[in-house]
């Protein structure tokens, strides 16, 4: 019966990566091979440097190295004889390039030293002193287990045993030096040898594979432990939910810790703090929320430095439950003592969420604090807490404050304040009479509080034109609240106010009271006015304003250019002409107009010079006004001889007709 041919390729070797090509060329022994004797050379104390493999297949591995045996380890001598050979020359050649992993190790020159006194106290010590050194359950350091194996198998002929294996895997805990294959590559050496792996060799294992983490093979040192039967001691547990750790495998981490709490294995602390750092690295604060309320809840104490990291990162992330749980833990029971970033970010943290309570608590902590100082978005987070439960006394008693403290309050304070008012359409007097019960307190009333009732007032105003006396009686007593009396923010708020409720006497009397008192107006100032003229039909005001605005080399906003066209466009007045068709005002349309006769002309073949288009629209216009203008004064001198004619003849005219030929 002929045999299919087996294809091994790169998913084979992917999905099986302990297979190897020589398992089907040679046959199954029939024998377990002879234990070792000291008549024997293993491989564990082989000295010649490993032979490069002359296959060149690719090797898929777990973690995509060679495997790595120990004659390699203990045969590679370049960490030891890098500078020269301080021992017998007999313990072979210095490896070749590109032959071993050991090729990235480099020690320095103290560190060959070191390593050579230290060989020189290994070698006068005895057997049982050398054993009784790798026996330690604490790893003794790559190069240093390395010697001491040495010396007893190689020097000493000791016939190697479950402990020596043991050391080995230990030592690949080291950082630097230790390698996953490693681990793999001794424990299937001691299968070969009938070496049976005892519970401290495949914990040793397992704790390798927590500081270089490998999936597949702590399933099989987890395997070969249900399998014998062993069971899995607590540092055994602890050390495979580092190496899930360490993968980022958080689900599998958690439900093997909530598997050892079923169990009754105590965490230890380092484990906790482990995983409370990889958590908040990959932003995970719900379960680092969870975890530290049962932590505490189980009586376990919880280092200060965690404590302060995590508060930083919960407030950075804005998670408002971990940073209020860890505030309210460490820093308002006197342990701990955050910077003032972290500071103003659970104050943000605290508005943001509408807790006014806390964001008021870590206030205080601020200005009570000798090495804090507010600042300006302290001030603005603290007035969004206090806006969240609707404490408007509070918001601007807050506002008084800061500028006591020396603060002028900006926009970004003031902004939210008004948005929350015209919101909830607070009444315009109740928040005036917060302030004069503040001035009655004593308090230092910063004109940013009068500005924001301004434009509260300006906002009512276009449903409701009777807010323009309130708010004319509010400017009235403004000098009794601010003694250095209104800015020129303040006064656009007022006459903007009087322009939405069309009060035209009332925005007049702010003019007159910012020229008496040498408010020095700006372009928005004089947009309100223009406007307010425009829509009081007086083109020649509007347009005296206008030219103000235009010799103090200001620009105007375009939603008010847009509004003068629209405003000018319903008069033929020549003034109103001459508003609407100013460069200042017609600059965007201008700018369309020339792109698209730029367009025109290019597809024509044919480019009008620049502003062509302008010219040619104004001289339309005028030649439509002159006309229209010529044809009122010829149906007035029409009807002025109609209405002689008709008295000669004693027939009197219709008032309707003279309306009609006046065209009014």
């Amino acid at each position: 019966m002929s045999r299919r041919a087996l294809v091994l390729d790169g998913l084979w070797y992917s999905l099986c990566p302990s297979f190897a090509q020589p398992a089907l060329s040679r046959p199954a022994p029939l024998v377990k091979p002879r234990p070792y004797s000291k008549s024997l050379s293993p491989s564990i104390i082989r000295i010649a440097a490993p032979t490069p493999t002359s296959t060149s297949r690719r090797y898929y591995s777990s973690d995509g190295r060679r495997p790595v045996k120990s004659s390699d380890i203990l045969s590679d001598t370049s960490v030891l004889e890098n500078s020269q050979h301080y021992s017998s020359p007999d313990w072979g050649p210095q490896s070749a390039p590109n032959e071993s992993p050991s090729n990235r190790w480099n020690t320095s020159t103290a560190s060959r030293l070191q390593l050579k006194k230290e060989y020189t106290d290994l070698v006068s010590k005895s057997e049982s002193e050398l054993e009784t050194i790798i026996q330690s359950d604490t790893p003794l350091g790559f190069l240093t287990t390395i010697q001491v194996l040495r010396i007893l198998i190689r020097d000493r002929h000791v016939e190697p045993r479950a402990r020596h294996y043991k050391a080995l895997i230990l030592a690949n805990t080291d950082t630097t030096f230790g390698n996953p294959s490693a681990v793999r590559a001794l424990l299937t050496e001691m299968e070969d040898n009938d070496i049976a792996a005892d519970s401290g060799t495949l914990h040793a294992a397992l704790q390798a594979l927590a500081i270089h983490p490998d999936y597949l093979i702590r399933q099989e040192v987890l395997q070969k432990l249900r399998g014998r039967w062993l069971t899995l001691s607590p540092a055994g547990w602890h050390f495979v939910v580092v190496g899930l750790l360490r993968e980022h495998q958080f689900e599998m981490a958690l439900d093997q810790l909530a598997l050892m709490e079923r169990k009754d294995i105590p965490i230890a602390n380092w484990l906790h703090s482990s995983l409370i750092y990889t958590l908040c690295e990959a932003d995970e604060f719900d379960e680092v929320y969870r975890l530290m309320r049962t932590r505490i809840e189980q009586g376990y104490d919880i280092t200060l430095t965690l404590w302060r990291h995590v508060l930083f990162a919960a407030s950075l992330a804005e998670h408002y439950p971990l940073t209020c749980y860890v505030w309210q833990r460490t820093v308002d029971l006197g342990y701990l003592h955050p910077t003032s970033n972290i500071c103003s970010h659970f104050l943000r943290v605290a508005a943001r969420a509408g807790d006014a309570e806390q964001a008021n608590s870590v206030f205080r902590f601020i200005t009570e604090s000798s090495k804090h100082h507010p600042r300006q978005e302290d001030y603005a987070s603290l007035a969004e807490a206090n806006l969240s439960t609707g404490d408007l006394p509070a918001v601007f008693e807050m506002l008084c404050t800061m500028y006591q403290d020396g603060m002028t309050p900006d926009e970004a304070t003031t902004k939210p304040i008004l948005s929350y008012m015209i919101q909830n359409k607070v009444d315009h007097r109740m928040a005036w009479q917060i302030l004069k019960r503040l001035k009655n307190d004593k308090r230092d009333i910063p004109l940013a509080s009068v500005q924001v009732i301004a434009e509260l007032c300006k906002s009512y105003a276009r449903d409701d034109p009777s807010v323009v006396e309130d708010a004319i009686g509010f400017y009235k007593e403004l000098f009794t609240l601010c003694p250095e009396g209104a800015d020129v923010e303040v006064y656009n708020a007022l006459i903007w106010m009087c322009r939405s409720a069309g009060n035209r006497t009332a925005g007049m009397f702010l003019v007159k009271e910012m020229a008496s008192l040498n408010v020095i107006p700006n372009g928005a100032t004089f947009e309100g006015i223009v406007l307010m003229c425009l829509d009081a039909g007086n083109y020649l005001s509007a347009n005296m304003y206008f030219q103000d605005l235009i010799k103090r080399e200001g620009s105007v906003t375009p939603e008010t250019q847009k509004e003068i066209q629209k405003l000018c466009a319903q008069s033929v007045d020549e003034y109103a002409m001459r508003l609407q068709y100013h460069p200042k005002i017609r600059e965007e349309q201008v700018a369309t107009d020339n792109k698209a006769g730029d367009a025109t002309a290019e597809t024509e073949g044919e480019k009008e010079p620049r502003g062509f288009g302008r010219t040619k629209q104004v001289y339309k216009a005028r030649l439509a006004y002159n006309r229209e203008r010529r044809r009122r004064k010829r149906a007035k001198e029409a009807w002025e001889r109609y209405e002689g004619q008709q008295m000669e003849d004693g027939v009197d005219g219709h008032e309707s007709d003279k309306d009609w030929a006046e065209g009014e």
